[in-house]
């Protein structure tokens, strides 16, 4: 049996619908009633219904508000609209919604029997489509994983064929969006753009891979023109987040000759994948254009190397507790990296276990030298290095790192100030009329935000929001003595968003209103 539920403002008629109509001869069981559309959305929750019908005309949530909001979020649930009013607008507006029938009040016996029936074959349809997916699904990721391989021999051992695995991997994007809905989507787009080629895909955590099948060798030529119509697709139909080529990119294996090597190009996919961290403006990357055993011999250069390092940066370090601070830090970093990168082209992990040893020494250095260094944290200093995505990211935190160490050198006689909240502070008095977060501020400064709003409540007293209002009120009272703009004007001009926070911000920063402080 399926399950549906029945919506309906007036209780005599969703009792009648729910308990008077043969639902068990088309296939369904009634498992709820609700009188609108909230009602109806907390009983799905619950329920999790194969299908709802619903009334259009109700109080607080309508049908159709519902069954648009069951297609975002509940696609998979079959919606029947139910109307007293013969009209073919709302027709109309129950297609655009994803409805799967529309009847008339009040119901017929025949009308109920035809809707229901082809709604009960649809939903078996679906059911047989779901199993053979799955089925697709946990033989590709078998396959990738290179586990029970035996059992696909007479599938893919008749032919001789070509195997490529591609990996669109999603991790930037799914931090910034609602997951569930989003990847449904992407689903949806894949399974269209790509069942046309005849290629196998699979969502794998926060990743879709994309096994392509030939009888032919699959070439870089033959492939790339096909994963950037694809890319093309996704920017079309999911507008601005796919705008920014950092919310994805893509890996591509070599190709293989033999199902049994699908394991092999699944894992070059995902090490070519993971060179995003080095490339600035690739999003797609084939493990073929890669120099992955380029220079492995010099490795024993790396002692070397880091101590070479260390010791330019720590004189360039304390050449800047002699010239104030104002010392450039930009092509150091950019030597250590570019130099690192020519040791063999390390590992990203390498590449962050490098910066935290560097990191560490010149930590230790100006401990034995007896110099203090306030705004650093070495716990969460290393804790950062491993949560940053990317070469260019990690470039631009070591750099800010040393101006910070560079600050805090030629502050040693303020041994209690913190960089970070003086940098905090200049940006927010230079930037008031902006629009500033806690968000915004933290990542400005490569920090946490709870991290960041510790060392700034610990270092003034007061939360940061706290502080910025407090600039944003001594502005406006300079405004209000000065000028005679409106007092929405200068709400506006001192960076509030909504004229009533400001007013009530403002009062409790100096005890009136901004129209009592004006008259006074």
């Amino acid at each position: 049996m399926y399950k549906i539920i029945i919506v309906d403002d007036e209780k005599n008629i969703r009792d009648r619908m729910a308990h008077f109509f043969p639902w068990a001869e088309v296939g369904f069981e009634v498992v709820g009633i609700a009188e609108n559309g909230v009602e109806a959305l907390e009983l799905i929750k619950q329920e999790r219904p194969h299908a709802v019908l619903t009334d259009v005309r109700m109080p607080v949530m309508t049908g159709l508000e519902l069954a648009k909001e069951i297609q975002t979020s509940y696609s998979e649930i079959k919606v029947v609209i139910l109307s007293a009013y013969d009209d073919f607008r709302y027709a109309q507006e129950a297609i655009r919604s994803g409805v799967k029938g529309y009847l008339l009040k009040p119901m017929m016996k025949n009308d109920f029997f035809n809707v229901f029936t082809k709604l009960a074959e649809e939903l078996r349809e679906d059911e047989v489509i779901k199993e053979v997916n799955r089925a697709e699904e946990l033989m590709l990721l078998d396959l990738i994983k290179g586990d029970n391989l035996s059992q696909y021999a007479d599938y893919w051992g008749q032919h001789s064929q070509s195997f490529r695995v591609a990996i669109f991997s999603f991790d930037r994007l799914f931090k910034e969006v609602s997951t569930f809905s989003i990847r449904q989507k992407i689903t949806e787009l894949a399974a269209d753009f790509w069942n046309r080629y005849q290629v196998s895909i699979l969502f794998y955590g926060n990743s879709l891979i994309v096994l392509s099948t030939n009888s032919k060798l699959i070439s870089k030529q033959n492939l790339f023109p096909k994963i950037n119509l694809f890319i093309d697709s996704l920017r079309d139909h999911l507008g601005d987040m796919f705008r920014n080529q950092e919310n994805f990119v893509v890996g591509v294996g070599n190709p293989a000759s033999t199902y049994q090597e699908i394991c092999r190009s699944y894992n070059e996919a995902v090490y070519a994948y993971s060179y995003k961290y080095f490339s600035e403006y690739e999003t797609v990357i084939f493990h073929e254009d890669l120099n992955v055993d380029g220079n492995r011999g010099n490795q024993i250069e790396l002692p070397n190397f880091m101590l070479d390092h260390v010791n330019k940066i720590e004189n360039h370090l304390m050449e800047s507790m002699k010239s104030e601070g104002k010392m450039a830090f930009g092509e150091l970093v950019n030597h250590f990296f570019d130099t690192s990168k020519g040791i063999g082209g390390l590992p990203i992990a390498e590449i962050r276990s490098s910066c935290s040893e560097l990191i560490i020494i010149l930590m230790f250095r100006f401990k034995e030298k007896g110099l203090i260094l306030p705004s650093i944290d070495q716990q969460h200093v290393l804790g950062r290095i491993y949560e940053i995505d990317s070469l260019k990211e990690l470039k631009r935190w070591l750099t800010q790192m040393l101006e910070t160490i560079s600050f805090d050198l030629t502050h040693q006689d303020k041994k209690d100030v913190n960089s970070y909240v003086l940098m905090a502070k200049e940006y927010v008095i230079g930037n008031y009329h902006e629009r500033i977060t806690l968000e915004d501020i933290s990542h400005r400064l490569f920090l946490h935000q709870a991290y960041f709003s510790a060392i700034f409540k610990k270092e003034t007293g007061q939360n940061f929001i706290d502080y910025v209002n407090q600039v944003r009120v001594e502005k406006a009272v300079l405004l209000l003595k000065n000028t005679d703009y409106k007092i929405k004007v200068i709400s506006d001009m001192v960076g509030f968003q909504s004229h009533s926070y400001f007013n009530k911000v403002f009062k409790n920063e100096t005890g009136v209103t901004p129209v009592v402080f004006r008259k006074q």
